[in-house]
């Protein structure tokens, strides 16, 4: 292998060379993110989290797997709308609203419909 080792001993690698191991497979199973996200989202993912991280410095297989596992948490799946609005991105509903703006009026909309116990 072709790790590199810091002062302490800890055994690091970066980011491009950190394999997903066994546990962290089953936890993106167990908690749903491969059912959601899809083999070929997750791949997806997995390959724009390595993209993202190809400038850091090399850190424990431990703390590459913690890394991760948020972004995976955290990704959407391919052809999933984001269900928030990134400030200045100009991403917008069909409709000319903002996300931000097409969520208040969603919100807005549920408040005047009837409860059917009227």
């Amino acid at each position: 292998m072709n790790r590199r080792y810091s002062s302490s001993g800890t055994a690091v690698t970066p980011a491009s060379e950190w394999q997903v191991d066994p546990d962290t497979h089953t936890w993106a199973r167990q908690q749903g993110h491969l059912d959601r996200l899809g083999q070929d989202g997750l791949a997806a993912a997995d390959a724009k989290w390595r993209a993202h991280r190809a400038g850091f410095k090399p850190r424990s297989a431990g703390a590459w797997a913690a890394d991760w596992r948020s972004w995976i948490a955290r990704e959407h799946a391919p052809g999933r709308p984001k269900l928030y609005a990134v400030p200045g991105s100009g991403t917008t509903q069909p409709s000319g609203m903002t996300l931000a703006e097409a969520h208040t009026a969603a919100l807005l909309a549920a408040l005047d419909e009837p409860t059917g116990s009227e």
